[in-house]
């Protein structure tokens, strides 16, 4: 039975957004949208649930179960929001009140009949079972605030505050995204298992390929406001139909295979007004012909159940088989580190309070080696990168960084910061939003010494950008663009250490692959070592020579990445491992 029935749906603002939707969900059935940022997913999703941004109109038809949406008083929407219809967003802070308890989020969306309303005793009996329906055994969290709890727990408390009100119909808009591998497969089996107890539809809408095969059982992959594919889940994966899908999953890491050379998509996803006429992936396509330019080709159904808005059938792109390696070896594969050791940490220890962040971490960086350090949220990653970055005072060890002692007081200085660098996940936390590209660039680069500095042009040059990006500023910058400025920030006074702190964890598939070759690049040809901290295996295996493992802040294993990664010893290792979705 159909759910929920999208037809034509445009959505509009100061441009064209959405542009003649047509998608459909039956109960019990998930189906995934996905494609890069800018497609429309999200503005797709707050269409259907009439959460539109204040300018934005949209058209078309919307109905759930019969009932028209679109156009509907707000009256009619407040009644469906919620308890027919309800939404899951990527980041729990933005549905959660962090003046109010887990227990109460749950209470204020609980049906307003039934015992659940008639007496506090009540209500706490059935928070406390919509607790466990999410996997939450202990009903002591129902007192706990937002900020006392972790990534994962939050998550569970935004999905049963979401389930409370038991509606037909889940929006989940990237709700695994900032999780950890482990903690992203403990929500995504969590959301499953709650989905066929309950017979409910679910529209999830993510950038994660891995996680929409692995979760869905129809696709639709969007692009500039247009859906250009869809089908079952496994058939779009193994077979794609378009030639955006296949570039796509191309630019897709293995957690199995070291890639030669990681591509993403050139170009970026244009404006669903500027292309209404016409292919909205022409201009990036691998395959385009002449006359792909000159008309909108329609949605249509190539074998039952798989339809493409594409005239053409789509070559596949060849891609290297697990265990095999084509071509040069990448950077992340050399058998030797191009010099002695230039990062040493030694028995580091930190604590916050009664917590452990630390508990004795040793660990060395060779001149010209990149690292990976990984494991669950909580496990002391960013401890570490804040301790040797000199943002967080040990308790005990030492970090020693070209014969710099960082843990003794005074010794930091000129020197360590021209040593060590940093690239966060969000790159707005290292670009002035008020200064040019040129401006940040020159300010940082004179930061460094004399010898050997860079120019402005020489550095964006050095991250795949043009020189014309100089006069920009950073809103007018995509995502990926402004990660590569941020990493030529950090290059500009040449430091021998660059520390990623999940730099790629929220960008599109596509970009992610650009972003991965430039550091891979970095390292090869400037001969910088990198402290790789991140959640993903799938990245750990294509950018560093070797691995260390962190689990409640301590070291369980470390060794080569290839063997890391093919034959771990430990448990842990092997629990992450096993949370990764399979590669399409």
């Amino acid at each position: 039975m159909t759910l929920l029935d999208v037809t034509g749906l445009t959505v509009t603002g100061r441009h064209l957004v959405v542009d003649g939707v047509d998608l459909t969900v039956s109960a019990g059935e998930t189906v995934g949208l996905v494609g890069e940022s800018g497609s429309g997913k999200s503005l797709t999703a707050r269409a259907v649930a009439g959460l539109l941004p204040k300018g934005m109109t949209a058209t078309g038809s919307v109905t759930l179960s019969g009932l028209q949406l679109l156009g509907a008083r707000e009256r009619v929407l407040r009644s469906v929001r919620g308890s027919r219809v309800a939404l899951l967003m990527q980041d729990p802070f933005a549905m959660l009140n962090p003046l109010i308890t887990a227990g109460a989020h749950i209470a204020e969306s609980l049906p307003r009949t039934g015992a659940a309303r008639r007496n506090r005793a009540q209500r706490g009996e059935e928070v406390t079972r919509r607790l466990a329906e999410v996997g939450i055994d202990d009903p002591s969290v129902a007192g706990r605030y937002p900020f006392q709890l972790s990534g994962g727990m939050r998550q569970r408390i935004a999905l049963a505050a979401a389930l409370a009100g038991d509606p037909e119909l889940l929006i989940a808009d990237e709700p695994t995204t900032a999780l950890d591998a482990t903690t992203q497969h403990e929500i995504l089996m969590l959301l499953r298992e709650v989905q066929r107890a309950r017979g409910m539809g679910v529209l999830l809408i993510t950038h994660d390929l891995r996680v929409a095969f692995e979760m869905c059982d129809r696709v639709a992959v969007m692009y500039a406001g247009r859906i250009v594919e869809s089908g079952p889940g496994f058939d779009v994966a193994k077979v794609p139909a378009h030639p955006y899908t296949s570039g796509l999953l191309a630019a897709l890491p293995s957690v199995s295979v070291t890639l030669p050379r990681l591509e993403g998509i050139p170009g970026a996803v244009p404006s669903a007004g500027d292309v209404t006429g016409t292919c909205a992936f022409a201009d990036r396509c691998f395959q385009a012909e002449s006359g792909c330019g000159h008309a909108r080709p329609p949605l249509r159904e190539v074998t039952p159940g798989r339809s493409t808005a594409c005239l053409y059938e789509v070559r596949p792109r060849p891609r290297p088989h697990a265990g095999s390696h084509v071509g040069p070896q990448p950077a992340a594969l050399r058998e030797t580190p191009a010099g002695g050791p230039l990062l040493t940490i030694d028995d580091l220890r930190k604590r916050y309070g009664g917590h452990t962040a630390l508990g004795g971490v040793s660990l060395t960086v060779m001149e010209g080696e990149s690292v990976g350090v990984v494991g669950e949220s909580g496990s002391g990653k960013t401890t570490l990168a804040r301790c040797v970055l000199g943002l967080s005072t040990p308790d005990g060890g030492r970090v020693e960084l070209a014969g710099l002692d960082l843990t003794r007081r005074g010794r930091r200085g000129d020197r360590a910061h021209r040593l060590v660098q940093c690239v966060f996940q969000d790159p707005s936390t290292s670009l002035n939003p008020s200064l040019t590209v040129g401006s940040t660039l020159a300010e940082a680069a004179a930061q460094g010494s004399r010898e050997g500095r860079l120019s402005v042009p020489e550095l964006l040059d050095l991250v795949g950008l043009p020189a014309s990006y100089a006069e920009r500023r950073p809103r007018a910058l995509s995502g990926g663009e402004r990660q590569r400025v941020a990493i030529a920030r950090a290059l500009a006074v040449r430091p021998a250490l660059l520390i990623c702190d999940e730099p790629v964890a929220s960008l599109d598939v596509s970009v992610q692959a650009h972003v991965l070759e430039l550091l891979r690049t970095v390292g090869r040809d400037l001969g910088t070592s990198l402290l790789f901290i991140t959640h993903d295996l799938a990245v750990v295996r294509q950018i560093t020579d070797r691995t260390v493992v962190l689990f409640k802040g301590e070291v369980v294993e470390e060794g080569r990445t290839p063997q890391i990664l093919d034959v771990p010893t430990h448990p842990y290792t092997r629990k992450l491992l096993a949370s990764v979705p399979p590669t399409p």
